[in-house]
């Protein structure tokens, strides 16, 4: 059981990430604060990876082009994509289309990949994305027809259908004997280095990070939670137990998120929230039992 406990971290803290990077929006702009988190977290995680990455450099060389995909989809372009499009769209709406990721998970391994789902797969997925429905739309249909869906949410559906590449991908290609801070280690360096000519080509005029105690301390909870701690749980998790279970666990950001609200922004725990939540565990319920079988 011990995947399924650790993947229940990643959503809890990319939920938060989403709510810090909507807060944001306006004080650091989306490459530079996807440049900026992901270099942090490498200047934190550095002292623990060296060791690893010289003893595994012949596993990096010979998968050195694998692991340089990877680095693209799962560093330099999912969190870009994200923040570039909470720029015009709401947490609400990202943290919906997220929730596409199991969804386009189950398609690109069937269409391109060749994988078999079977019915308990489909219907799992199904009821979670039903109670991810009923904890935005309150059980109103109405809320349903007001959400407007702008540029904003292009950009999320495709960090949506990156992250599911990533998650395909690592399970299939992860190279053998490589540890899991090896891995981290040589993806944050291969993503930032990806990100740099990027970030000083500056093709979106971004402004200039204004470094204060907010930009900084916000910089440091990103590059230490959703970043790193997330990255080593979701990457162990989905190589336990494959892209297509593993990425069910997105369904849960919105509950995560609903209850941090609760927490620490005093908003009201409702029986919608109640109910849609019953509906995702049941989803992750039906899957987690036809991984057992």
């Amino acid at each position: 059981m011990k995947p399924f406990f650790i993947l229940l971290l990643p959503p809890l803290f990319w939920a938060s990430n989403f709510i810090l990077g909507r807060a944001i929006t306006g004080q650091i702009a989306p490459l530079t604060l996807s440049f900026w988190r992901w270099s942090l977290a490498l200047v934190i995680i550095l002292p623990f990876v060296i060791k690893p990455l010289i003893q595994q450099r012949e596993i990096i060389k010979r998968h050195f082009m694998v692991l340089v995909l990877l680095a693209f989809l799962g560093i330099s372009t999912f969190n870009t994509l994200a923040y570039i499009g909470l720029e015009y769209t709401t947490a609400t709406n990202g943290t919906l289309l997220n929730s596409f990721i199991p969804i386009f998970i189950l398609i690109t391994s069937v269409l391109f990949f060749g994988e078999k789902i079977n019915r308990a797969q489909i219907i799992g997925v199904l009821v979670s994305l039903f109670g991810v429905l009923i904890i935005l739309s309150q059980l109103e249909i109405e809320r349903i027809k007001r959400l407007n869906f702008n540029q904003g949410d292009v950009w999320i559906l495709l960090a949506a259908l990156d992250w599911a590449l990533y998650s395909i991908l690592l399970k299939r290609y992860r190279p053998e004997g490589l540890t899991a801070l090896g891995l981290l280690g040589i993806m944050l360096i291969l993503g930032v280095l990806i990100l740099l000519p990027l970030y000083l080509l500056n093709p979106f005029n971004e402004a200039t990070l204004l470094i204060n105690r907010e930009t900084l301390s916000t910089l440091l909870y990103i590059a230490i939670f959703p970043s790193i701690l997330a990255y080593l749980a979701w990457n162990y998790g989905i190589s336990k137990l494959g892209a297509q279970l593993g990425g069910q666990f997105i369904h849960l950001m919105p509950v995560f998120g609903i209850l941090m609200a609760v927490i620490f922004l005093d908003e009201t725990f409702a029986y919608y929230h109640l109910l849609g939540a019953l509906f995702i565990a049941t989803g992750l319920w039906l899957s987690m039992k036809q991984h057992k079988d």
